[in-house]
């Protein structure tokens, strides 16, 4: 796993084991689309003005990047892989979070015990940052999957057996509460689920052919439309119901987010806007939700903006987060020596 910090590591160029120093254009721009779904939905302007869209959001948004990242990673020892993902998840997960909860001590005088606790524990019901949680639940699920990867090889047919099995016992585990076990352990099974099937597509490119073709993706538009306002997903909050009408939804929002990153993988504007968001998933996913409250505050307290018209603020402030977070990253992040150890790694070309 080379190259630059994002939520999943660097693509390859083709469906074999990726070369060194290149990337996958589709995934990038897929990645750049969900990183642009997270933000708007967590832009509580956006969820006033249209719930259901931020309720439809909910469905893929996280799992999608679960799959994105089975997809792009590669196989390594399992010593090896668990030092690169503490390195590249870890490590800006904890450092953020202590961050944050040292300002929160300071001038909202929390426990520091509870605040040291919350984090240790890291869901999102206990971090300073409560999105942050997705970052230890991803390190267990790619160091899950390698270790996995030792044990069934690189065959798509046992990737795919394997997913399926798993996403049957996934029905059968039910989370003990909000708060979770430590580092999303009880969502691991259901993560799973997605890593193995993003693994599944990188294996087996007829597959990810079928998925892509217009009739497919058609149905599994029409699927999707169908379930929003039936199923619901908060993986945070720990919901996931009705469990196989959810896992549907999920499924089919990745199907429609890939064929949407195919179709506009053609266009060099779109492709070089979104692929360039996706190169920058790890600071707008850390830093967006600050912004966007931040932004949000001042527009409620110096503009007036009538209750069915908030779509204006959350558009901008959705917008001005994802262009000031990718500026951090560009001009804070990699030209101050411990920020860029901590949040950089050294980028693809």
């Amino acid at each position: 796993m080379s190259g630059e910090v994002t939520l999943v590591a660097p693509a390859g160029a083709s469906v074999g084991e990726p070369r060194a120093n290149t990337r996958n254009l589709q995934i990038d721009v897929a990645r750049g689309f969900a990183i642009v779904l997270v933000v708007l939905g967590h832009n509580r302007a956006i969820s006033r003005w249209w719930p259901d869209l931020v309720a439809a959001i909910f469905l893929f948004h996280v799992p999608l990047f679960f799959l994105l990242s089975g997809w792009v990673m590669r196989r390594e020892p399992v010593l090896k892989a668990t030092g690169v993902l503490t390195r590249r998840l870890l490590v800006p997960c904890f450092v953020a979070a202590l961050i944050v909860g040292a300002v929160k001590c300071v001038t909202r005088d929390e426990s520091v015990a509870q605040t040291a606790f919350g984090i240790v524990w890291a869901t999102g019901q206990t971090l300073p940052w409560s999105h942050l949680w997705f970052l230890p639940a991803l390190f267990l699920a790619l160091l899950a999957t390698q270790i996995l990867w030792e044990i069934i090889g690189d065959r798509a047919l046992q990737w795919f057996v394997a997913t399926g099995v798993l996403a049957v016992l996934a029905a059968l585990v039910s989370p003990p509460s909000p708060l979770g076990l430590p580092w999303s352990l009880d969502l691991l099974p259901l993560c799973l689920v997605f890593v193995w099937l993003g693994r599944t597509l990188r294996q087996s490119p007829g597959l990810m052919s079928l998925l892509l073709m217009p009739g497919t993706w058609f149905l599994a538009a029409l699927s999707f439309a169908a379930l929003i306002g039936v199923a619901h997903v908060d993986l945070n909050m720990r919901v996931f119901t009705p469990y196989f009408l959810a896992l549907t939804a999920a499924v089919c929002g990745c199907v429609l987010t890939l064929g949407v990153a195919a179709f506009s993988s053609r266009f060099p504007a779109c492709a070089n806007l979104f692929s360039f968001l996706g190169r920058h998933t790890l600071a707008i996913f850390i830093l967006h939700v600050s912004i966007q409250k931040a932004m949000l505050a001042t527009f409620d307290r110096w503009v007036s903006i009538p209750a069915n018209a908030s779509w204006v603020p959350g558009l901008i402030t959705s917008a001005a987060a994802i262009a000031a977070a990718v500026a951090i990253d560009r001009y804070v992040f990699e030209r101050v020596g411990m920020l860029r150890f901590l949040f950089l790694r050294r980028r693809a070309s």
